[in-house]
């Protein structure tokens, strides 16, 4: 007996995506920003910390990574009552050298934001290793820059960190511009 071979359907055609000013760039490498380890805080069963930051001429991306202790229950863990453990998610924000603060909170629809927007990109993890991308945009102020996290799971309330900003702007003019946002 003969089988039929039956041809896929056709895909659609693929859509030019025009990028807009405020989203991550898809057409360059960015400079990484030269920090260690900013932890925000450890208990006895988590810790959160930024573990790597990347700039780009356009804004910058933040690397978050929340823990659990290995032997501790992980994220979504059942209890010994049959309920689960949820983690609550944390909250991050930023203060800027000249006092606005920007909130991880996603702009409405398409319309250019009015001011600085921080918001989360991707992320993913185990039972006990957690970790998230982040994209500010535009690039801070020179100064002083703070990274403020909420995490109830710590229980420590509102921890911040943070560093000069003049070391995302120093490291932004080292991102690699693989082709124009037209040819991308």
């Amino acid at each position: 007996m003969r089988f039929f071979r039956q041809s896929p359907p056709p895909r659609p055609a693929q859509q030019r995506r025009m990028p807009r000013r405020w989203d991550p760039p898809q057409a360059e490498f960015p400079g990484i920003v030269p920090i260690n380890t900013l932890q925000f805080g450890r208990s006895a069963q988590a810790a959160i910390a930024i573990t790597g930051i990347s700039a780009y001429p356009s804004g910058f991306e933040i690397f978050i990574t929340a823990l659990l202790r290995p032997d501790a229950p992980g994220f979504g863990a059942e209890t010994p009552d049959g309920g689960m453990l949820i983690h609550k998610p944390y909250r991050i924000s930023l203060q800027l050298s000249d006092g606005r603060t920007v909130t991880g909170e996603r702009p409405p629809g398409d319309t250019e934001p009015t001011g600085p927007i921080l918001r989360p990109r991707d992320g993913g993890g185990t039972s006990h290793y957690q970790h998230e991308r982040w994209w500010a945009w535009p690039l801070p102020p020179s100064g002083p820059l703070q990274f403020i996290c909420e995490w109830p799971t710590l229980a420590t309330g509102q921890t911040q960190v943070g560093i000069d900003a003049q070391l995302i702007l120093d490291s932004a003019r080292q991102a690699v511009q693989l082709w124009s946002e037209d040819e991308a």
